[in-house]
């Protein structure tokens, strides 16, 4: 295994789960709309969802993947399986406190989370009883991330990559069956379909470790040195990590004081961009940490840092086309995904906004899981925290300065902007402890994938005055538009980036096929 066949398993699973999270977006987009019952389905799922991104994967991994990862390569997997044991039960104990506490005091914590739903009192209470059900989604999640880790460390990817693509077919299906045998209405029916989510993920992940021999049994929970290491990692590593679901909850506060519909604005704008970050952002920075994290423990700094040019290639060479198309192409991915049935022109237009203002944050999104995972590796997470807090910060105060004038948009201008600051801090405190290097590779890379960017951006606005009139018509013209807007763009940018040097077919094909791991 190497360091571009991990991104690409991890990557081709995540964009499964992408195309099938695509679908239950165009459900919801169908059967709720932009309306009250979309807004409050959507506080449900952003709730379980940001401690899921924050708790259960970034922090988590952050902190346990290093550890376990140096424990096998040091004392071997029987060891390995005794410290997910003490993580294990600590974390049991932490999610029923969790989660019974939430549960209780559900509209308490949601007249502070979206104190502007309360101007709507039917949609406040749908919210609660959404997310009633939605929140135990984290219980099953968290236990997910612990056996995921276990997993990453043992680099077997393909189970952990494929479990959130099963967790939206199962979205699907719960949503369908519940709605065609009358069970419920669509709003509650996609929360039933969170919490079965959950459990299903579990299961996926489960099954893989006792394959492996990993079988992680219950005992009294206890404070070991080792389980204080994880913790002291952990905490600030909360924030670290999950920089971009902080801000997009501050977001979501801010915004249910707009108009009906401006939260869902946001939700499917984000939706979009999350297909890369998710696509990519998981794919790299899962591959990398364990990488990096065996790598330093060996003392093999050079081989670290070819590692982390490595992703940061690739991370560009993909994220700044991705950040063009999803720029000039906004409104009609808008229109032929979202715009039919409860969904819209109106609502086309202001999502397609919001999505150019996120998409310029697109880069910086993935770079933040790059540099990020080189703390990480070197189990400094306090440096992350800070660039975190700092991105928090001035995401607040941008948007709480621009919701004024541009309402949703400058919401996620707000977005951008603090995750780009996010990303200088990381580098800057990389450079100043000598961690970050770019060898010759990477500065012959960067000026060609600029060029290859800008020209793909004019083929990209060529081809859409050509394919405007289809945008008019059918439904099956309007997917045919989008496919050659979106088909074209890809074909352009491969092609002019091979011209331009950017991309060679022939040393990725080999990098692919023989190359291991850091020794690219």
């Amino acid at each position: 295994m190497n360091l571009v066949r991990s991104i690409a398993t991890i990557g081709g699973y995540t964009m499964g789960s992408r195309i099938f999270g695509f679908v239950r977006e165009i459900l919801m987009a169908r059967f709720l709309g932009a309306s009250i019952v979309a807004d409050a389905f959507v506080l449900a799922l952003k709730f379980p969802s940001m401690f899921r991104k924050i708790l259960a994967e970034g922090a988590f991994n952050a902190a346990f993947v290093p550890m376990i990862s140096g424990i096998l390569a040091t004392k071997g997997k029987e060891e390995a399986r005794h410290f997910a044991e003490e993580i294990l039960m600590i974390l049991l104990v932490i999610l029923f406190v969790l989660v019974g506490a939430v549960e209780i005091f559900m509209p308490e914590i949601l007249s502070i989370i979206a104190h502007g739903f309360s101007k709507t009192p039917e949609r406040f209470e749908l919210a609660v009883q959404f997310t009633r059900i939605t929140f135990p989604f984290i219980f099953f999640m968290s236990l997910t991330a612990l056996y995921s880790g276990i997993l990453n460390s043992l680099d077997k990817f393909a189970a952990v990559a494929s479990s959130p693509m099963i967790g939206n077919i199962v979205i699907i299906a719960i949503v369908y069956l519940m709605t065609s045998f009358g069970l419920c209405t669509h709003g509650y029916a996609f929360s039933f379909g969170v919490l079965a989510c959950g459990i299903v993920q579990f299961l996926w992940v489960l099954i893989p470790t006792f394959k492996n021999h990993i079988v992680l049994r219950l005992s009294r929970p206890r404070l070991t040195p080792r389980v204080k290491k994880f913790f002291k990692l952990l905490v600030p590593a909360l924030a670290g990590s999950g920089v971009v679901q902080i801000s997009l909850l501050l977001d979501l506060l801010i915004a249910t004081f707009l108009p009906a519909g401006g939260v869902s604005f946001i939700h499917y704008a984000d939706r979009l961009v999350q297909l890369p970050i998710s696509v990519l952002g998981t794919a790299v920075g899962t591959a990398l940490l364990p990488l990096l994290s065996k790598q330093i423990r060996a003392q093999d700094y050079q081989k670290a840092e070819q590692s982390q040019n490595l992703a940061l290639e690739y991370a560009l060479l993909l994220t700044f086309p991705a950040m063009i198309g999803l720029i000039l192409l906004a409104k009609p991915l808008i229109h032929v995904l979202f715009e039919h049935g409860h969904f819209s022109s109106y609502a086309t237009e202001q999502t397609s906004y919001v999505l150019m203002a996120l998409a310029t944050g697109l880069p910086a999104y993935i770079l933040i899981k790059v540099f990020s995972s080189t703390f990480f590796a070197r189990e400094n997470t306090f440096v992350p925290f800070i660039a975190a807090a700092i991105g928090i910060v001035t995401n607040l105060i941008l948007a709480l300065c621009l919701v004024r004038s541009y309402g949703h948009i400058g919401i996620g201008i707000a977005t951008a902007v603090s995750s780009w600051i996010n990303v200088g801090f990381l580098v800057y405190k990389l450079w100043q402890h000598k961690q970050f290097y770019l060898n010759d590779r990477i500065k012959r890379f960067i000026p060609r994938m600029l060029v290859a960017s800008f020209f793909t951006s004019i083929v990209i606005l060529i081809l859409r005055s050509l394919v405007e009139p289809l945008l008019q018509g059918s439904r099956s013209d309007k997917m045919l538009a989008l496919l050659y807007l979106v088909g074209g763009g890809i074909i352009s940018f491969i092609t002019i980036a091979q011209l331009a040097g950017a991309l060679n077919f022939i040393e990725a094909k080999k990098k692919f096929k023989k190359t291991k791991f850091g020794e690219e």
